[in-house]
């Protein structure tokens, strides 16, 4: 699926009614809309031309030329064509791997479609902060984990506490000099929520990592992180879903290192003495 067909469908759900007709006609008449002036949208799909103006705006472009333009670019994908497709008792472990790749690399282009100036407002949070709290649950506290370890070997402290009541009564102790990262997928996981809330009212800088827009997390947190997963496991626990929030926890390590003022270089040097000596 081409990248503004993700972004329609990340969209819609936290549209205004009116705009949100204009999206789904644009997802359901893909092929058409490089071949239509704004006066002919807006004719199909009884939305005004300001509206459908408004909503070009809204997905970044300055006029609707220019969203024809990127759709008269993008080549029109079958979902039943690119999307991986489940393993089934026929594979090979060869093609299970191919499969696992495809999935994580097709997320993670997915997730870059996302990216926005937040991403960089998030980085300048982390730099500056006291410390970095990561809330999370499952499977997502082993990526916080390496992310404490990351950050920690930077000189940023970095905590992460997999006990829901110490995570709130952390929560309750974070002040405006503070950041936490509240990582769920479906941004509905209730412990990180309340946590995430709690730590928001406190005044720290909350940035969340998820895959939807219009969920709880996302309302109490400050900076927004998204990222889209190809998933078609059974049990919806694929790879891919650590995979994207790896690659955006590795992404704000190697800014920290690029941007931050510290001499980051010098500290990785005696964190690879420390760790030569344990041998």
């Amino acid at each position: 699926m081409n990248e503004i067909k993700i972004k329609l469908q990340f969209l819609i759900p936290s549209l205004p009614r009116a705009e949100k007709i204009v999206a789904e006609y644009m997802l359901s008449h893909a092929e058409q809309i490089s071949d239509m002036t704004i006066a002919m949208l807006s004719e199909e799909s009884k939305a005004s031309e300001a509206t459908i103006s408004r909503f070009c705006k809204r997905l970044g472009y300055s006029s609707f030329v220019q969203l024809k333009q990127d759709f008269a670019k993008s080549e029109i994908e079958a979902e039943d064509e690119h999307n991986p497709k489940p393993v089934s008792a026929n594979d090979s472990l060869v093609d299970i791997f191919d499969k696992v790749v495809q999935g994580i690399l097709r997320s993670l282009n997915n997730t870059r479609t996302f990216f926005t100036k937040d991403y960089d407002r998030a980085l300048e949070a982390i730099i500056g902060a006291r410390a970095v709290y990561f809330f999370a649950t499952g499977d997502s506290q082993a990526n916080c984990l390496l992310a404490s370890f990351k950050f920690n070997r930077v000189g940023i402290p970095t905590y992460v506490y997999t006990d829901v009541i110490f995570q709130y009564e952390t929560a309750m102790r974070l002040t405006k000099e503070d950041v936490v990262i509240a990582i769920s997928s479906s941004g509905r996981s209730i412990n990180v929520v309340k946590a995430a809330r709690l730590a928001h009212e406190k005044g720290a800088v909350t940035i969340s990592i998820t895959q939807t827009g219009n969920v709880p997390l996302t309302k109490c947190s400050d900076i927004n992180i998204f990222i889209s997963v190809v998933d078609t496991t059974i049990g919806r626990d694929s790879v891919a879903k650590r995979a994207a929030e790896l690659a955006i926890i590795e992404m704000f390590y190697l800014g920290i290192i690029a941007r931050g003022p510290l001499d980051y270089e010098t500290m990785l040097q005696n964190t690879m003495m420390s760790s030569d000596m344990n041998k």
